[in-house]
């Protein structure tokens, strides 16, 4: 039950089209550094979202997201689990629920982290060093490229799309 009203939080966040109501532990405006502004484009079934967001690696991965210039909240990557402000679900759970039956457990970890994805299927590596995986896998195409400045995620057959991109 805890997942769907996850799932639920997830869609209505993203989908409004007016500003939610920010979350009780970040009602204080905080300071933002543009140079660590990146513009994000999330879509899947259950979340549409394109606008900035602050992508942090350590100590633990966190993709926090802003909607007009208001944090909305934060996806943060446990050892066992995906949280989106105080709503957690077991990864394995939260990845199918998003990416669908070719997800896995880690899946939205390694595309943050710029990680091989599957481990590793069709990849190349390019021009100034864009390392790209072109491959099909359970009937869906993929397209996975990063480099310093982006990384691109898109299942092709289903339309499900990463993007975090350098902003500045």
């Amino acid at each position: 039950m805890k997942f769907i009203l996850f799932v639920v939080i997830f869609g209505v966040l993203f989908t409004s089209c007016g500003t939610p109501p920010l979350p009780k532990d970040q009602n204080e405006q905080t300071s933002i550094n543009e140079k660590d502004l990146k513009l994000v484009l999330i879509k899947s079934n259950n979340i549409s979202f394109y606008d900035f967001g602050i992508l942090n690696l350590t100590p633990e991965i966190s993709l926090e997201l802003f909607k007009l210039g208001n944090s909305i909240g934060k996806f943060v990557i446990k050892d066992r689990e995906i949280c989106f402000v105080d709503d957690c679900a077991p990864k394995w759970v939260a990845s199918k629920a998003f990416f669908g039956d070719v997800g896995y457990d880690t899946l939205f970890e390694e595309i943050l982290s710029k990680k091989d994805i599957f481990d590793g299927i069709g990849k190349s590596v390019g021009a100034n060093g864009v390392i790209t995986q072109k491959f099909s896998f359970g009937g869906n195409d993929f397209l996975y490229e990063h480099s310093n400045d982006i990384i691109f995620f898109k299942n092709l057959t289903s339309g499900i799309t990463v993007i975090i991109e350098k902003f500045k």
